[in-house]
């Protein structure tokens, strides 16, 4: 009879420990991620797909709006040297809410994509799921979600 009450509070223990291990400081967090989208915006600025792969987790996906998904970094890095081509290369981004672990952090923010001479093709919403992969927050899945055409 007095092990039940022994075995109870050990399991409780284990699992407040497991729990505490996952817990993560948002505000932390969100100057890690808000590192991230700098580089982003850097990268883009300076047309280099390669850099904008690599803050993509390996398996990473863009869930593209109208077509299939890209899947994967090396198709990331082709699909932002198309955009780069296609003269986007500016973009800002604003992060409205962070949540998440130390395993997964999801982001909603608002944000612009525009041309080279500064006007601006896409404003919209985005939803960013970020995994830590070598030590660094990157980008595990990606969706962006436009307000529709922007006057002319």
């Amino acid at each position: 009879m007095k092990k039940r009450p022994v075995l109870l509070i050990v399991i409780l223990l284990s699992s407040m420990t497991a729990f505490s291990q996952n817990v993560i400081d948002l505000n932390v967090a969100k100057k890690e991620i808000q590192v991230q989208i700098e580089a982003y915006v850097d990268a883009l600025r300076k047309h280099d797909s390669i850099a904008l792969g690599y803050l993509y987790t390996i398996d990473a996906r863009i869930l593209n709006h109208g077509s299939p998904s890209t899947i994967g970094r090396a198709e990331i890095i082709k699909a932002y040297g198309e955009m780069i081509r296609g003269s986007i290369t500016g973009s800002s981004f604003i992060t409205t809410g962070l949540w998440g672990d130390n395993n997964l952090l999801v982001e909603e923010g608002t944000g612009y994509f525009s041309l080279s001479n500064g006007k601006v093709v896409s404003k919209g919403r985005y939803l960013l799921v970020w995994k830590k992969e070598e030590g660094q927050w990157k980008i595990f899945r990606d969706t962006f979600f436009s307000d529709g055409k922007l006057p002319k």
